[in-house]
């Protein structure tokens, strides 16, 4: 099997500062007559209630990518928003998108691909990214030991066949790739037949996958 470039998937960070003015900063101090200084008690300073200090956003702070068959999704934290990121959407913008949360990507080109020459992007937490003429057209995900990208249902390399088949209704051949699965637009391969076998691979889209 000719596997994947590894590769992952847009984050949308926001700062916002405020700044805040000391409420006792500008109260004047009031100016005893010199006969009354020895027995004036010091003027009490009334200030309003504390002002809170503005909460940072952090719904576009901690975002979460998702792979799906229809692209990406990122949910935004902790607000649990989410922003798709479908097949054809331009190159240049997934990319940025992705780069700002995950990095820079590791980007080469594949032209043994039997989908033709594609444009391959890859992450070390084994995401993989597939364009073609400028768009975005696949993705790929293998397990490796820094993953931490799945499905919004938690499916991912490492996931167990069991668990694959109680969030998704798949179905599980043989094929020359060994033991494969499909579940909609998403496929993947298991390393056995078991329910404990576990997921070794898993695309979307337009893929490299060699049979």
């Amino acid at each position: 099997m000719r596997r994947w470039a590894q590769v992952a998937a847009i984050g949308i960070t926001s700062v916002v500062s405020a700044c805040s003015v000391d409420p006792v900063a500008d109260q004047g101090t009031a100016t005893q007559p010199a006969a009354a200084a020895a027995t004036a008690t010091a003027p009490t300073v009334v200030t309003g209630p504390a002002r809170a200090a503005p909460a940072t956003p952090t719904v576009e702070s901690s975002p979460r990518l998702a792979v799906e068959p229809e692209g990406l999704r990122w949910f935004l934290q902790p607000s649990g928003s989410a922003r798709p990121v479908p097949f054809g959407r331009q190159e240049n913008e997934v990319l940025a998108s992705l780069e700002r949360v995950l990095g820079p990507a590791t980007q080469g080109t594949n032209r043994d691909c039997g989908a033709g020459p594609v444009q391959v992007a890859s992450w070390p937490n084994g995401l993989s990214l597939v364009f073609q003429d400028d768009r975005f057209v696949g993705w790929g995900l293998a397990r490796w030991p820094k993953g931490q990208i799945a499905t919004a249902a938690g499916i991912a390399p490492g996931s167990t066949r069991a668990e694959l088949e109680s969030a998704y209704d798949a179905d599980v051949i043989q094929t020359s790739l060994g033991t494969e699965f499909s579940a909609g637009g998403l496929h993947g391969v298991l390393d056995g037949t078991t329910a404990g076998a576990r997921i070794t691979d898993m695309w979307a889209g337009v893929s490299c996958v060699a049979r």
